[in-house]
Formats: C-alpha cells, structure tokens, sequence
C-alpha cells in the first residue's frame, strides 16, 4: 500500500484504465498522474512502462509547467535510462532548451510513442510559437518552419492568421529572406544590457533568442 495515497496495488488496473480515459479525451489530471507514478515506485513488479511512457508525454505537453520534472523525480533512474523514458527525456529538454529543430530530428525516432498521445504534435507546436512570441522581436519564415516543422500551405496559414489575429508583420533582409515581426512584450523587449531579468514567460528558456539567432545566420 502506499502511505501517501491509500491505494493498494489491486487498485492500479481501475487507474490506469481512468488515466488511458485522459489520453483518449485529451484530459490531464495532475493528481491521478501523480497517484499512479507513487504506486508504481511502491509496487515495481507492477509497474507498466507503456502507461509511465504517455504519463511523460502528457506532462511535457503541460510545459512550461514543471509536471514533467516533477513525475521523472518519481521515476527510479534505473527505468529513465530505458527507452522509451530516456528518448522522452531526451525530447522535454531539447524543448526546454529551444533546440526546436533537434527536438524534431529526435522525435523521428519515437514516432510511434508520441502519437499515441492524441494532439501532442499540435500541443507542442503551440509551446514552441509561445516560447518564440515571448522571447523574440524578429524570427525568419524558414527558422520558424524549422522551429514548427511547418511548412507550404500550413505554415503560411499560420502566418496569415497571426498577422491578422496577434499584429504580425513582415518584412525582408537585405539578403531578401522573409523576416516575421512579432509585437513587442515585457518579455521579448531587452531592458540595459542584463538580459537575464527576463523571466521569459515561464519558459525556463536562458536564451531562447540567441539559440534562433545562430540557427538563422
């Protein structure tokens, strides 16, 4: 049994049935989450690496929200060096860090895992054009296609809404690449020469600029 919850391991089957209900409507209930990693920990010949699998998913879809750290602490290292954890693991922080165009590489190679978590591509999507609206004044059409893997009809879709919905403009480098400019916030705008006061928006990105900077140039 575990102390924190009450919950004996006959009770798993019945949370893991109501947590698969969360994936397939596309709920997320932080405590039921929490509840069945505790049991786990506390009945390891129970546990079910596919259900921890899309438990890490849905946690990495709150970002940034701390869930995904918050459950791998419940996770014995021993299984987060396992795949399909460690490539989830892999994945959450190529996110965390704006490595946008590494995390899409890296997502090739669990495919099959994220897909079963229905609208974990859009969700991620919309972290990833969050974490660039906040934090950046200037980003161009292909380094936003690289940062969305967007591209074609859909990528400019996009654009068109944003110009017309969040005051988007646009605009062309002397090298006559489409550069997007996105509306000033508290965020993006840099204040003296200390940069690190920016809180980001609670992206938990250092330097989410200069990452896109160097992937433009």
């Amino acid at each position: 049994m575990s102390p924190s919850t009450g919950y004996t391991a006959e009770k798993l089957p019945e949370l893991e049935v109501a947590f698969e209900e969360q994936v397939e409507h596309g709920t997320y209930d932080l405590d039921a989450c929490l509840t069945l990693l505790r049991l786990y920990s506390f009945s390891p010949e129970h546990v079910n690496i596919n259900v921890i699998s899309k438990i890490l998913i849905k946690a990495m879809l709150q970002l940034p929200s701390p869930d995904f750290a918050l459950m791998l602490n419940m996770i014995p290292e021993r299984l987060q060096d396992e795949q399909p954890l460690a490539a989830l693991i892999a994945l959450t922080q190529h996110l965390e860090g704006a490595r946008f165009q590494a995390f899409w590489v890296a997502v090739d190679s669990c495919r099959d895992i994220v897909k079963s978590v229905p609208g974990f591509f859009d969700a991620v999507r919309a972290y990833i054009l969050g974490a660039i609206c906040s934090t950046c004044q200037k980003v161009t059409k292909g380094t936003l296609a690289d940062s969305l893997r967007l591209d074609g009809a859909p990528l400019d879709d996009l654009i068109q809404q944003k110009i017309k919905t969040s005051k988007w403009t646009t605009a062309s480098s002397p090298t006559g690449k489409t550069i997007l400019v996105l509306p000033k916030n508290e965020f993006n705008v840099i204040r003296g020469t200390d940069s690190s006061q920016s809180s980001h928006r609670g992206y938990g990105l250092t330097d989410i600029s200069g990452v896109l900077l160097k992937a433009q140039s």
